[in-house]
Order: structure tokens, then sequence, then C-alpha cells
């Protein structure tokens, strides 16, 4: 009886062991531990409009602190929340939840962008480029951009649904565009991964249809709308990919 039970025991001890070992061998090398700093409407960075330099710094810092305490190591900052920049842009202007002032560069003035990846690799924690692609207002009847912004441009583009204003992914031309403002910051920046939002076409309306019918009628091929807009999407998810892996393989 004795010998019975110090076998199963030794089996117990085994099987525990190889399963043990299994599961470690089997775990992953690299967590990704992730949150999202949102800046559209000041959700979460800066706290309002129109900081000081030194103040958005600061609240940026204390984000990334609290981030690292938890056991983050990626920080995926929204960037772009509105075809706008909270870095200096030759293409979108300044964005007003940054400054307080659509166009207007903060003050005294600094590189947010440059700011706040050099913070957190020095928390050794991954800067991640956050991108809302083809969200062009937040209210389409409220437009306080400089005339530079690409609604007064190229106002073809532009499609208002649901009280917001969206560039149309069905134009190429509008696809390009975006494509050349997320590689302008690829290019120029240190950042470790760009995420795209998912403001591609918005949430359907009941009872209202999506503006596209210019483009689909023009570029559409012969696709069902549904289909057709679908590979909007995956062109530009696949031309973005190409361009961002030949810029930076890594």
């Amino acid at each position: 009886m004795k010998q019975s039970y110090c076998r199963i025991v030794l089996l117990l001890h085994i099987i525990t062991f190889f399963l043990a070992t299994h599961t470690f061998a089997q775990a992953p090398k690299r967590e990704f531990r992730a949150a999202w700093i949102a800046t559209v409407a000041n959700i979460d960075w800066p706290s309002k409009p129109g900081l000081p330099a030194q103040d958005q710094q600061q609240e940026f810092i204390h984000r990334l602190d609290q981030l690292k305490e938890l056991g983050c190591n990626v920080a995926i900052v929204q960037i772009r929340p509105v075809a706008d920049a909270l870095y200096p842009s030759s293409i979108e202007p300044w964005c007003h939840y940054l400054t307080g002032r659509q166009g207007q560069p903060p003050f005294p003035y600094y590189d947010p962008l440059q700011f706040m990846i050099e913070e957190t690799h020095k928390r050794n924690m991954e800067f991640h480029a956050w991108f809302n692609p083809f969200r062009a207002l937040m209210d389409s009847k409220k437009n306080l951009n400089p005339r530079s912004h690409v609604t007064f441009q190229h106002p073809d583009w532009i499609i208002s649904y649901g009280g917001k204003s969206l560039i149309d992914p069905g134009n190429p031309d509008a696809r390009a565009y975006v494509l050349k403002v997320i590689m302008d910051v690829v290019k120029r920046y240190d950042i470790d991964a760009v995420h795209l939002d998912d403001y591609f076409y918005p949430y359907r309306i009941a009872g209202r249809e999506f503006g596209d019918y210019s483009s689909y009628s023009r570029y559409g091929q012969g696709m069902s709308k549904d289909d057709w807009r679908r590979n909007n999407i995956t062109l530009f998810i696949s031309q973005l990919n190409a361009e961002i892996k030949a810029q930076k393989p890594y």
C-alpha cells in the first residue's frame, strides 16, 4: 500500500514537472502590455487645450510613470486625431486639442512627438503612433481649421455623415494623401509602430447612406458597394504596410 502511494506521488511529481516545463517552453518570450493615450477632445492628454508647454510635458511624464508602474511596456499615443497633428507638419495643421487653436504651435515652442518618444524610450517602453486615418472633422458644422487644411483644399474628398466629416476612402488620391501623412511620421521620427483607429468607413446609421456615390461610380469597377469599400481599405492597408516595410523593415 505504502509502495503504491509512493509511486503515485512520484508519478504526480513527474507529470507536474513535465507540464510546468512544457508551459514555460510555450510561454511568449515577450508580452505586449500597452495602453492608449487619447488626445481627441482631451480625453487623456493634455488635460485641456492650450496648456503651457512645460505643463503638457509634466502631464505626459506623469502618464508614462503611471503606465510604467502598472507594468506596461508600450504607450499608444494618438498623434493625428482629426486630420491635424501633435507634431510639426508641413502637411497638416497643429491640433487645437494641444494648443487651443487649430494651426497654432505650442508655446513655448517644442516638438511634442519628439519629446514623447524620448520620454517613452527612457523608460524602456515602445512608442506607437496612433493615427485616425480618415476622420476630418469632429463636427461637420464647425471647421476651425486654417485654409491649408484638407477640408478646404480638397472639398471633393470630404463626406459628412452622422455629424462628422470624413476623407473619402474610395478616392485613390485621398488615400494617397493619408498615406503621405503617415509616412511623413515614419520617415522623420523614431516610432516603434503605427496604429490605426477604426475610422475607415463610418458605422451605419439606419435610413442614411454614406455619400460616396461619386467615387463609387468612378472607381467601383463592377463590384458591389460593400465589396468595393472593403477593397478600398484592403488596398490602403496593403500599400501602407509595403511603404512602412520599405522604409523601415524592422
